[in-house]
């Protein structure tokens, strides 16, 4: 394969690969696990890339994570979104400030419950692309929901940028 091929073929974003629990797995949309696995309340988003989930009901962490890619608006650049969301009340996770999130009050249907986005801007985008993950959790206590919210800051505060490797980024991720 010639160099300008395998450039072609080869995303050229880095990946943001979060460490997965043994139990876990990262599939696409489409899959067949991903239906009715999902909670009640959860609005897949238009332009869903992965949901990263446990695959078996056994698993402690029960609350799949939804993975978008998201481009900036104004000029191209995410600015006007991370703006936004600072306004109303993100911040950094786990006092990483690459890391933006936000957490949110949110109705479908008649279930309520907490949806919190983490935003990234990918690396060598000049902020015009970016990553967001969002985990919707159900309406909980405050006592029972901070735990869960902080075990969730730490999986994503751990993932790491590494650069596509291979053919596709299926071998990136891998």
């Amino acid at each position: 394969m010639t160099d300008a091929l395998r450039r072609l073929l080869t995303p050229s974003d880095p990946v943001y690969v979060l460490p997965l629990h043994d139990g876990w797995d990262r599939v696409a949309p489409a899959d067949p696990r991903v239906a009715g696995r999902l909670p009640a309340h959860t609005v897949v988003p238009d332009g869903l890339d992965a949901v990263l989930l446990p695959t078996t009901n056994a698993e402690p962490l029960r609350l799949p994570i939804l993975e978008q890619r998201v481009r900036g608006e104004a000029f191209g650049l995410l600015d006007g979104l991370v703006q936004e969301r600072i306004a109303a009340g993100a911040t950094a996770t786990l006092g990483d400030p690459a890391i933006l999130r936000h957490r949110s009050q949110e109705t479908a249907g008649d279930i309520q419950g907490v949806v919190v986005r983490y935003l990234l801007a990918v690396p060598g985008t000049g902020r015009r692309r970016g990553i967001e993950f969002l985990i919707a959790f159900p309406a909980l206590p405050e006592e029972l929901l901070a735990p869960l919210e902080a075990l969730y800051d730490g999986i994503i505060a751990s993932g790491t940028w590494r650069a596509p490797v291979g053919t596709g980024e299926a071998a990136a991720r891998g």
